[in-house]
Formats: structure tokens, sequence, C-alpha cells
């Protein structure tokens, strides 16, 4: 078999296989593409015929060209532009209707908080803001890990609909 007919057959079979294993090595699918092309333009300048296992050499050529693509992001530095872009970023806490409706949020949740009652508040506080085990929390409160899971979730359903409302 001629070395085109041969790269041709390599090409049908192998391209899907070196395309995912590009995709998944670099997140893209246009580096993917283009890492896939020039993967078998450099099998292209070899003679395929002649190789023992042209699989095994294709999967060379894409491990070779993948570690090419991490070293050079990894010597990359960032230009201008780029720097500029990512330092002009608007500040969301700046608007003025976002801020006031977190402090609207914050309020409400404050509020359910307060009506919940004691032990409740109590446990769910000590849970969320301060890590306590809920098994630490059952023996505090001399009552089941199960008690204090049903507790946790009636607090987080009074202030999730406190939310809603």
């Amino acid at each position: 078999m001629r070395s085109k007919d041969r790269l041709r057959a390599l090409f049908v079979s192998e391209r899907s296989s070196v395309l995912g294993f590009f995709r998944r090595a670099t997140g893209s699918s246009a580096i993917a593409e283009d890492l896939t092309q020039e993967t078998f333009l450099r099998l292209a300048a070899i003679d395929v015929a002649a190789l023992a296992n042209p699989s095994a050499y294709l999967r060379r050529i894409s491990s070779n060209l993948i570690a090419d693509v991490n070293r050079s992001h990894v010597r990359r530095r960032l230009a201008e532009a780029e720097i500029n872009d990512l330092l002009d970023v608007p500040d969301p806490g700046a608007d003025p209707e976002a801020f006031l409706i977190a402090r609207d949020s914050v309020d409400r949740v404050l509020k359910a908080l307060a009506e919940l009652p004691q032990r409740r508040r109590d446990i769910f506080l000590a849970s969320r803001l301060e890590n306590v085990p809920h098994r630490e929390l059952a023996e505090r409160y001399g009552i089941s890990t199960r008690t204090v899971d049903i507790e946790i979730r009636k607090a987080l359903e009074s202030c999730a609909q406190c939310l809603l409302d």
C-alpha cells in the first residue's frame, strides 16, 4: 500500500480518537482541531508505509504536541492587553440596585432566623457558621443526629421561604 493511501486510511480510522484526546487534554474544541491537523501534517511529512506501527507513531506525535502546548502555556507571559482586560472587571458591589437587593435579602434571612425556635436557630448557626459536627450537636442538645438534620433542614426551609416571599 502506498504511503498516501496508508496515511489516508490512518486519518479515517484514528482522527476521532486523536481529536478526542486533544479535546480532553486542552478543554477546547478549536485547539483540538488545530492540534489534530498538526499531528497529521507531521505524519504526512514522513513515509508512513515504512512505519511498523503507524498508530503508535501517531500517538507519540500527539503526546509530543500536548507536551509542547503545555510548555508554551507555562512560559507564555500575558500581553498588556490581556492584563488590562483582567483588570477591567466591573465591581459588582458598585451597583446600587444590587447592593439594595442583597441588603434586603440579608435582612429577610436575619428576620427568619430571629423567628426560629431557639434550639433550631442555635443548631443551625453552630452547624453552618461554626462547622460543629452533627454528632457533637446531638450530644450537646441531647437529641439524635437525625433530629439535628431535621432542625437544620427546617431552618434552611424557613430561610429559603423568606427569600421567596
